[in-house]
């Protein structure tokens, strides 16, 4: 698995052409255990911030709950991210052309997620980088998995981030703009 980890980081063209014959399974088994590892360690987090913090003795008769709600939160919300993320993905693949099947999306995403798996739960400027550097592996792997150019590979996966950004932002800018009316319109003469 390290050398796969390293491939796909250090070498993601390459990574994704072995990956073209990987079963979806085999995508699982390499996306399942980052997936437990970051609920366990959000999990250490979260014990380790309420303990601090001495809220855990407020919540102690409901401590368990929030550290096993934590875990469980973390696993079923990385699962169905990932599933919605390779389907909505797909989407704009197919529509763009990329006719090699879900599963090759689904590859590209799950193995593309690398670096947010190693490096994505750093605090500082990883935030920002692993993200980064995710969106440029997962267009890797729609070029090598999905066998489309560069320039397909790059508007597929910039459609799929902004559409659901412009829907966000209209939705909240429809919602807050009543609140904020009052505060814009001119005073009264």
């Amino acid at each position: 698995m390290l050398e796969q980890v390293r491939g796909i980081l250090f070498h993601p063209a390459e990574a994704f052409k072995e990956a073209r014959q990987d079963a979806l399974s085999d995508a699982f088994k390499y996306f399942l255990p980052w997936l437990v590892f970051l609920a366990v360690l959000l999990t250490a987090l979260v014990f380790g911030a309420l303990n601090a913090t001495g809220i855990s003795a407020l919540l102690s008769e409901f401590f368990p709950l929030v550290v096993g709600g934590t875990f469980a939160g973390v696993l079923v919300g990385g699962f169905l991210l990932i599933l919605y993320g390779s389907v909505w993905l797909h989407i704009f693949v197919f529509l763009l052309g990329g006719r090699k099947g879900l599963t090759q999306t689904f590859k590209a995403v799950a193995y593309g997620a690398t670096p947010i798996y190693v490096i994505g739960w750093l605090p500082g400027p990883n935030i920002l980088i692993a993200p980064i550097w995710a969106l440029i592996v997962v267009i890797s792997g729609v070029m090598q998995l999905q066998e489309m150019t560069s320039g397909k590979a790059i508007l597929v996966v910039l459609l799929a981030l902004l559409i659901p950004l412009v829907i966000a932002l209209a939705v909240a800018f429809a919602v807050l703009m009543p609140m904020l009316q009052p505060f814009l319109a001119p005073p009264p003469s």
